[in-house]
């Protein structure tokens, strides 16, 4: 069996780390990942993608042994496929949803960052552990969550938040029990199905795009996008609706 797993149904791609117990990620691992991401924006089928890990953890980042395996031989190993894999993820055109089942840690929060929608099992916990293990990265992911004293504090001490802390911070949408998780997500993911797909996935992109840019830079972007959409006759339909209710 793969260690990615990925399947469609209502119009949902659901992508499984199923590596377990802790689902870590090795090189053919990752790059099976970009993979099912790929061919989950390929698909005009799909339109939204869940990815979650089996078992009670989501992922606990990069394999190590196979990483200083790696190292040792002077061959690529599993951070060597990183960006392409958040490449994947960040520029999809298709909205993302991590369902978050268990433990996110170093390359698994990176996952769960990227992705557009995050809920969590009562059992979460997510860190940087880089730095107990002689490695670096994860940082720029999670300022994508948390702010600058946090951040630094889990870089440089290995520092863990649980679910309900990262639910306080307003870091995901629910903390929920084990069983809720899956048609949690579901169920978002069905609400954003039903929408438009052009909508969508202007919005998509409109908002992965200004993420970098400043304020009037991105909001001329965002003009931009939807002049584009208002040519559509899904867009000025959904107008006239509204007008005429």
């Amino acid at each position: 069996m793969s260690d990615i797993d990925l399947s469609v149904a209502e119009h949902v791609a659901t992508i499984t780390l199923s590596r377990p117990p802790v689902n870590a990620l090795t090189l053919g691992m990752m790059q099976a990942l970009v993979e099912a991401l790929k061919a989950a924006d390929a698909n005009e089928e799909v339109r939204a993608v869940i990815l979650t890990g089996q078992g009670r953890c989501f992922s606990a980042g990069v394999d190590l042994r196979e990483q200083l395996a790696a190292l040792e031989s002077d061959t690529p190993g599993p951070t060597s496929v990183g960006l392409d894999m958040y490449d994947a993820l960040l520029n999809s055109r298709k909205p993302s949803i991590a369902a978050i089942n268990g433990p996110a840690l170093g390359a698994g929060l990176g996952i769960a960052s990227s992705c557009c929608i995050l809920v969590a099992s009562d059992n979460t916990y997510v860190g940087i552990p880089e730095v107990n293990v002689g490695m670096l990265g994860g940082a720029r992911h999670a300022m994508r969550l948390l702010g600058h004293s946090t951040v630094n504090r889990m870089l440089l001490t290995g520092h863990q938040l649980d679910a309900r802390e990262l639910f306080h911070r307003r870091v995901i949408e629910a903390c929920l029990p084990q069983e809720e998780l899956m048609p949690y997500a579901r169920t978002i993911a069905r609400e954003i199905a039903k929408k438009d797909p052009a909508a969508v996935q202007m919005a998509r992109k409109s908002l992965a795009d200004v993420e970098q840019m400043g304020v009037l830079e991105g909001y001329g972007l965002e003009m931009g996008l939807a002049t584009e959409l208002g040519k559509t006759e899904n867009a000025r339909g959904a107008m006239r609706a509204f007008l005429n209710r």
